[in-house]
């Protein structure tokens, strides 16, 4: 569900940020691409006409969501995919690289709407207009410089929570494997799925949710003096 994506997104880039595996300069740079890995968590749905990003900013998204899921062939096959986390991550990239008088304007804005999902999706208040504040952030800090990552790490973990469910996933789209013989771990269709949380909004999807929001909660803590450090 989009919420839980949402949460396990910036769960997990924080949690990178925490062993060292990803770098993020400064606390400000931290929030912006906590909050655009967050809403890059909501990425991968795009090829979903009735998912919350197809209904972001109406009727851009809803057009944008049909084309993408034309192409990618419907709901849960191509930006559901390794191949779909790498168009994600090379989006970010050339967004990174193109300037109109030194100034990245795709990139920010791509962290801005990102950001801005995330608000959108947690209910912060604000809306869109954080949005605008978080572009603004982006750019006065070195959220830039990492944010190809966080939204290729968003859409991962997308992934990897569709994995988790009954349904599961095609990762290797456009090729389609099937097994020889099919099973909840290896579908007769060629998706494959370890389903630990069942169907999409179960009960163990929404308690795994409430403690990555309490894992978010602490680091938060942590990070405005209120908790003591993580220990890596």
């Amino acid at each position: 569900m989009g919420y839980s994506h949402t949460v396990s997104a910036a769960a997990g880039w924080l949690a990178l940020n925490h062993l060292g595996v990803v770098s993020v300069a400064d606390t400000p740079s931290l929030v912006v691409t906590t909050l655009a890995c967050a809403g890059a968590g909501m990425l991968p749905d795009i090829d979903h006409k009735n998912g919350s990003i197809a209904h972001s900013i109406p009727p851009i998204s809803g057009w944008i969501s049909g084309i993408v899921a034309a192409i990618s062939g419907g709901h849960r096959k191509g930006t559901h995919s390794i191949l779909g986390v790498l168009v994600f991550w090379a989006v970010a990239i050339g967004a990174q690289k193109l300037t109109y008088e030194g100034i990245p304007w795709i990139s920010i804005f791509l962290a801005a709407y990102t950001g801005g999902l995330a608000l959108r999706v947690l209910g912060a208040p604000g809306g869109w207009l954080g949005a605008v504040g978080l572009g603004y952030f982006a750019w006065v800090t070195d959220s830039l410089a990492v944010l190809p990552l966080a939204i290729g790490v968003g859409a991962t973990v997308h992934i990897m929570g569709d994995l988790l469910t009954t349904r599961g996933v095609n990762p290797l789209w456009p090729l389609t494997l099937k097994p020889a013989f099919a099973s909840r771990l290896w579908r007769k269709s060629g998706y494959m799925a370890l389903p630990i949380l069942g169907d999409a909004g179960s009960r163990r999807e929404k308690a795994l949710c409430l403690l990555l929001c309490g894992y978010i909660l602490f680091v938060s803590a942590e990070i405005l003096g209120f908790a003591p450090p993580l220990t890596a």
